[in-house]
């Protein structure tokens, strides 16, 4: 069961995550209106007692009296209401295509942009702004600066449909999605780094487990607040205990999921108050929601990606044009962040121990790819991974190239599925030849023998199940 105390921490994590998420910005546009509203109703003031302001008794004749300037009022509210609503809910409608045709993480990208929140709120403020202006014409107060603006405005916001139109229809192409999500996965990693930086990587040779920690609550462990952690080992057993986190930020964790180990120096023994104390505060330093946040989780980024691979190229869409944007956009993640696998910097002296998993999810779901590729059958999408790896395999720091060369002689496992096209056997060449520059012979010449054996099915009629017969012993 969820502790008591959990409750409104978790209620805050969800309004955080809402405002982070979609609110704050069109909140605050629909703020910054009402300002605007409350300026411009100062101004108006001078048209109190039927003078005009110097200069602009021509605006004052144009609009007309109060009568004129509430009718014209009522107009523009009602015509910017309606579009508005119109307009909110075919762009509803063009989202929930392009999540049909990927996955849900169209409506997370969607959200997620700036463009979108503004044009949410300035609509949303604009329909305020006249409705207030509107509320305020009265027979004391002619509120004609007001109604000039709101015109200004609305013919604004009617041209701002144009645009908004098209960037949503162009935010929907499966290749803007993935750019997006990329972009917001090399961001988030910076948070990684923020967490590696400041912990070590390994744990002390040689210290025993005076406690193994299960989660007290379930949900996605979206924070950990290493100052309290360290703190409260400082507090009782500063340089005799360490933290080993079993978890990584975004991952799910269950009641009674294993979370963190207490690690002790031998020779020291922790009292049973100062280890309730420790446990408790490391505990509370995880920050627990029920949804993961893009942009401090780049694994989560790593999952959307594979997502939406797996869901257009496997025969759910049998599209691989998603696919190999896709690959392509994990080609460039692998890259950026394989240096920083061996260059990592961390606190030697830190007594928290933190392991980097990302990494190898980027590698994970590069393999996620090749195995929906057997089950379609796309050769193009096949080969463009196997491409991938070839490239990579001749750049990337040592650990990256270990879990590049497994992915490649677990993929050998899905060849037979395949057609030996002239593309596919080029990659694979290509691939063979990387392998035996980095040394992985053994792997090299399994793809060579691979290649061979799906080679000698050309030109003979085999079903798919056959393509590449078995050896008997």
């Amino acid at each position: 069961m969820k502790t008591i105390k959990s409750v409104p921490r978790r209620f805050l994590n969800a309004v955080k995550r809402s405002f982070r998420q979609f609110l704050a910005l069109p909140l605050a546009t629909v703020l910054g209106f009402v300002g605007l509203n409350a300026v411009v109703y100062l101004a108006d003031r001078s048209w109190s007692g039927g003078e005009a302001p110097a200069g602009f008794r021509w605006l004052g004749d144009l609009l007309g009296d109060s009568a004129g300037l509430g009718s014209l009022l009522t107009t523009v509210a009602s015509s910017i209401i309606t579009v508005t609503s119109i307009t909110f809910s075919l762009l509803l409608i063009a989202v929930q295509q392009g999540s049909a045709a990927l996955t849900a993480q169209v409506t997370d990208q969607f959200m997620a942009r700036r463009t979108n929140q503004l044009y949410f709120g300035y609509f949303v403020g604009l329909s305020v702004f006249v409705l207030m202006t509107l509320v305020t014409n009265t027979g004391f107060h002619r509120p004609v600066f007001g109604t000039t603006l709101a015109l200004l405005l609305t013919t604004s916001a009617l041209c701002l449909i144009i645009v908004m139109i098209y960037n949503t229809i162009d935010q929907m192409r499966p290749e803007q999605i993935i750019q997006f999500i990329h972009g917001r996965v090399l961001e988030a990693r910076t948070e990684d780094l923020r967490l590696l930086g400041a912990t070590r990587r390994a744990c002390r040779p040689g210290w025993t487990v005076v406690a193994s920690v299960r989660s007290r609550e379930s949900g996605y462990v979206v924070g950990i607040d290493l100052a309290r952690i360290a703190k409260a080992v400082e507090r009782h057993a500063k340089g005799e205990v360490e933290i080993d986190i079993d978890i990584a930020i975004g991952s799910y964790r269950a009641v009674q999921d294993p979370v963190f180990r207490v690690r002790c120096l031998p020779g020291v023994t922790l009292g049973s108050d100062a280890r309730r104390f420790i446990v408790d505060e490391t505990l509370a330093a995880l920050d627990y929601d029920d949804g993961r946040n893009l942009e401090r989780d780049a694994a989560y980024g790593l999952y959307q990606l594979a997502t939406i691979a797996w869901t257009s190229v496997s025969t759910s869409k049998s599209n691989p044009s998603p696919g190999i944007s896709v690959i392509q956009a994990l080609r460039d993640i692998i890259s950026q962040w394989s240096d920083g696998e061996t260059g990592t910097s961390e606190d030697a002296m830190s007594c928290i121990v933190y392991h980097d998993a990302t990494p190898t999810v980027a590698t994970d779901a590069l393999e996620a790819v090749i195995v929906a590729a057997s089950e379609s059958m796309q050769s193009q999408t096949l080969s463009e991974a196997v491409t991938t790896l070839a490239i990579l395999l001749r750049h990337v720091s040592q650990p990256t190239a270990e879990r590049l060369a497994e992915v490649s002689r677990r993929a050998l496992s899905s060849l037979g599925e395949h057609v030996l096209t002239r593309q596919l056997e080029a990659a694979l060449a290509d691939l063979s030849d990387a392998l035996r520059g980095r040394n992985f012979n053994i792997v090299s010449g399994a793809v060579s023998d691979s290649t061979a054996a799906l080679a000698a099915s050309l030109g003979h009629l085999n079903s798919r199940s056959t393509r590449v017969p078995g050896t008997t012993s």
